[in-house]
Order: C-alpha cells, then structure tokens, then sequence
C-alpha cells in the first residue's frame, strides 16, 4: 500500500501519471491519492483510490493513516500537514517528500515557526528538491544539504496501451507502406468536418488511409451511411475486414484497439475537440506512441497538455475542415510527420529520470520489507 499526496494542484495530473506507472510496475500494489482539493475519480488502472485529505486533527490523522495502513508515504511539493506527517510516520511507513518546491514552504506558518517544518522534515526518510532554490529553502528550515537530493520536476507522461503483435505484423502487410491518419474517439457531431477533410487530402494522397474510430459502436449505422453517401469505400474493423489498396476509410468501433491505431498511424486527431464534447484521448498518450498531433478550439481539460506539445511543435491546431485537410496533407509527409513525433517524445520523456528515481526508490523498500516479513 502506497499512499501519494499531491501538494501542489497544478501538477496533479503528472503525480497520477506517477501513481499509474507504480501500479503498472509492481504487481498486486495498490495506491491511494490524496490531494487538497479532493480527486473526484481516476480513470484507468484498478490499483489506484482517490481519497479526501483529513482534517489534520491527531485523532483524524490517525484514523487514516491506521485504516490504509501505508508502506510507503509519497509527499509531493511541499505544504506539510503536521499531525498527518506525524502520524504517518509514527505508523513506521517509509517516508518520501519528492518534487519539493521553493514555494510549497512558503506560508506563513513556515516562516513565524519555523520549527514546525524543521521538525516534519527530519521525519522524512528521503527528500528530493525540484531546484536549486528549492534545495537552498529546505536547508535553511534545517535539512541537512547533504540530505537533500535535487532532481528535475515530475511532469506528465503518456502511458503506452497494448497492441497484439499479430494485429501489428498483419496490418503493416496490409498497408504496404500507405500513408495512413488516424481520427481517434471522433463524436457523431465531428462526423462531416473529419469526412470532408479526408476528402480533401485524398486529392493530394489518392492512396491516402483513415482510421476512422468511433467510441460507441450505437453509431455505426449512421457513420456508414455518411460514408456511402459522400462516396467513400470502407472496412470494417470489428467484422475482421482488413483494408485493401480499394479502402479509403477503416473504421473501428470502441477504443479497445487505440493502441494499435496509435503505432500504425502517424498522424492522430484527438477528437472531442472540433466540438464541445466531454471525450478526449489523452494528448500526452498520443505522444508516447510517436505520432503528431491534431486538435481542434475545444481542448477541455487538456488545455495545458495540448499546449506544452504546440509549443514545442508536436501539435498543429485545426480549426475546421478546410484546415485540418491541409494539416493532413501536410503532416502526413514522414519528414514532417517525424519531426513532430520526437518533438512530441521529447515532452513526454521530460522528468523521466525523476520519475524512475522515485519509483526505483519505492521499489526498494517495498522489497525490503517483504523480506524483513519473510
């Protein structure tokens, strides 16, 4: 049992993401998430809880620490609670205070009594600083600068999905090289917009491929009659038809093969974003797959995600069906396509080696203590 708390709001989604990856690494560990505001739920792996903060109040602190009962406490940013502090601590877990930020010691209890945060600090088994100023705070509330490591900020990254390897040798011989784009999680409202476009860069690219994947298979008789009707010859995945060099348009039902989707295409457009729509594919799990991006105005609560990889050139924003053809045509050009991929790469691999730190660090005293139970 690991408990994370996240201190800093801003940075929730890449303590998550932290929260995944150790599920994913250690068979049979759970995690339970704790941040100020209180995580409504979290999508994805089973091993993970959302959990409100208590009251730091002895007897409610003890109370929870007793209940989870944690191994291993990961405290992230700073904004120290103290009697939960103490009362994890007392409880023998292992303690960690990671990405700790100048600012999360700032408060005014921090600077009138800094005796307070001196005495939570030296309870801390490992502490690692964000910077350099970071360092220097924690060392002048009393932490030992010899005791204090500095590592590069958490940030978010994109969790890989699973793809049979059959499904990957058998679609790559049906492709032949085609150039192919993928249209993922696309809402019945984005329908038209994504047709026409493909429309459009097929008058540039004749041997153009869409992988027109739909989230909910109650569609299927409307996406299909769009297509007949506007002309165009198509596949379908979830009857086990392949596309052949005649098939100008795949379509998958569900999200079951997005992973897939996302090693066989290049270019990825994250639909829910040409409209207002609550279903988006995680912008930094396109990344992690190597393929550019596509986004339409309405980013919803990606906005940061999608930024961070326009401003690095991994993202190109498309505002309507004439430009997202453009894009297409553009993006589908390997040169292009593969600048925008390591780019994207780039970002999500920033605070990579924090990342492994820690969970190489967790790791460690969880196997410790199994053999001590042993």
């Amino acid at each position: 049992m690991i408990w994370i708390h996240v201190g800093e709001a801003a940075n929730t989604r890449a303590v998550v993401d932290l929260a995944h990856r150790m599920v994913s690494a250690r068979q049979g560990c759970t995690v339970v998430l704790t941040d100020v505001d209180g995580l409504a739920s979290i999508e994805g792996d089973p091993g993970l809880i959302a959990e409100a903060l208590p009251v730091d109040h002895p007897d409610l602190t003890e109370a929870f620490v007793q209940h989870w009962k944690p191994d291993v406490v990961v405290w992230t940013w700073g904004g120290l609670r103290p009697n939960l502090i103490l009362s994890a601590a007392d409880s023998g877990a292992y303690m960690m205070l990671v990405d700790a930020a100048r600012n999360g010691f700032e408060r005014r209890r921090d600077r009138w009594l800094p005796e307070v945060p001196r005495r939570l600090l030296a309870r801390f088994e490992t502490v690692i600083a964000r910077s350099q100023p970071a360092h220097m705070r924690l060392a002048q509330l009393g932490r030992p600068l010899s005791d204090i490591e500095i590592a590069a900020p958490l940030r978010p990254f994109g969790r890989t999905l699973p793809a049979a390897d059959t499904d990957l040798t058998d679609m790559a011989e049906a492709l032949g090289g085609r150039a192919t784009w993928l249209a993922a999680n696309v809402q019945q409202g984005e329908l038209t917009t994504v047709i026409a476009a493909h429309r459009q860069a097929l008058k540039t690219s004749h041997r153009l491929l869409l992988i027109l994947q739909i989230p909910d298979s109650n569609h299927l008789t409307t996406t299909t009659a769009v297509l007949r009707k506007r002309g165009l010859r198509f596949a379908l995945w979830a009857d086990g038809e392949m596309p052949d060099d005649n098939t100008q348009v795949l379509i998958a039902e569900t999200d079951d093969d997005l992973g897939l989707w996302l090693r066989i295409a290049p270019v990825v457009l994250i639909g829910g974003t040409l409209l207002p729509g609550d279903i988006i594919c995680d912008p930094y799990t396109v990344a992690a797959h190597g393929a550019a991006i596509l986004y339409g105005n309405h980013v919803g609560q990606h906005g940061d995600a999608l930024n961070r990889l326009l401003n690095a050139g991994a993202a190109r924003l498309a505002r309507d069906a004439s430009d997202l053809g453009t894009a297409v045509t553009e993006m589908t050009a390997p040169d292009r396509a593969a600048q925008m991929a390591i780019a994207g790469w780039d970002v999500t691999t920033q605070g990579a080696e924090s990342l492994d730190r820690v969970i190489g660090l967790i790791q460690t005293k969880l196997d410790a203590k199994l053999k001590g139970a042993t």
